[in-house]
């Protein structure tokens, strides 16, 4: 989500040191093996981008199953959807879900704004930018959880979004925690602590594969199954799992394949890549900012590079099949 217009202050300046002579250096390839074209045009340009989706100018959302034809109320943003039920916010604390029919089913407001969401049948799970996690029933508008934790003053804008799992919900707060609520009771089974940064320290992925749960901050990733929870200390942009792989996309441009108790397994680095994103469809695909799409075999043995037709200065958001930039895509390359 476009982040955020908060009642405190959120710090989002990016400092450059130019020493004398000293010259940036970008990702250079050796061998491209062809330029992609665009393969359509989107009805508007996307204006925001969360975990769960993406918000077009013209209200439209493409959620993680492509572009759907819903619209949403004039400043609003899609957070998530589930069984045709389609969750957005404002940046006044409004949240709203609507249905297949673009009409709002449910809408309650909030004295600051909601910072991540997710909706599984009648239930919402819910951060707002006060740090405060909440599990409301929408048929009744009663809440299950109420739920604060520690202020924070600097968030990075790759929120997690909480989770449902079984009888279980699991928050991502932003100050670095994971709750994990039974969601009948509102009770907190667990809290577990992935970071402890001050600053920009919130849980940026949270993904649950079989019975492993992977989470990771900025700083750390952490991996916890029924007998153990083990940490790997990376500089994280982003995080995949696989049946029993880790895949860790880093600051410098290493991608780091680990098994599932974050054992590192092999390291391979792009010189001077900065990440934009990645997805796994049938092959890993890495968003390179300077224009290029990697593609690599779970192995990361095979490699091939693909120049995309922009560099990526703005919003984007892919799912297995498809990329979105802008107000264009292209599709994925798939096995026959």
């Amino acid at each position: 989500m476009k982040f955020f217009n908060f009642s405190f202050l959120l710090i989002a300046t990016l400092f450059v040191f130019q020493g004398c002579g000293t010259k940036r250096q970008y990702f250079e390839p050796k061998v491209v093996s062809y330029a992609i074209s665009y393969d359509g045009t989107l009805p508007s340009e996307i204006i925001d981008v969360t975990r769960g989706g993406a918000t077009l100018k013209n209200g439209e959302v493409i959620t993680k199953d492509g572009l759907k034809n819903i619209k949403l109320p004039a400043g609003y943003t899609f957070l998530g959807d589930d069984n045709g039920k389609y969750l957005a916010t404002s940046t006044c604390g409004n949240l709203i879900v609507v249905d297949n029919n673009s009409k709002i089913i449910y809408h309650r407001k909030f004295d600051t704004q909601v910072a991540t969401a997710s909706i599984k049948g009648s239930k919402i799970a819910l951060i707002l930018s006060s740090n405060r996690s909440l599990l409301i029933n929408i048929k009744s508008n009663k809440e299950i959880l109420n739920s604060k934790q520690d202020d924070v003053y600097a968030l990075d804008s790759r929120i997690a979004a909480p989770y449902f799992l079984n009888t279980l919900v699991i928050f991502p707060t932003l100050d670095g925690k994971l709750l994990i609520v039974d969601s009948k009771s509102g009770k907190i089974i667990r809290n577990v602590v992935v970071g402890n940064e001050k600053f920009f320290g919130n849980i940026i992925y949270l993904d649950v594969l079989a019975n492993r749960l992977v989470a990771a901050t900025k700083k750390r990733v952490i991996s916890i199954s029924t007998k153990s929870m083990v940490v790997l200390d990376e500089d994280v942009k982003d995080v995949i799992v696989l049946k029993n792989r880790v895949f860790i996309f880093t600051k410098d441009g290493t991608v780091i394949l680990a098994n599932a108790d974050l054992k590192v397994l092999k390291k391979r680095k792009f010189p001077f890549a900065v990440f934009a994103g990645a997805i796994y469809g049938d092959f890993i695909y890495m968003i390179e900012r300077g224009g290029y799409l990697i593609a690599t075999d779970v192995d990361l043995i095979s490699t091939n590079v693909y120049k995309m037709p922009d560099n990526i200065d703005s919003y984007l958001f892919f799912t297995k099949n498809a990329l979105y930039y802008k107000n264009k895509y292209f599709k994925l390359v798939n096995k026959k």
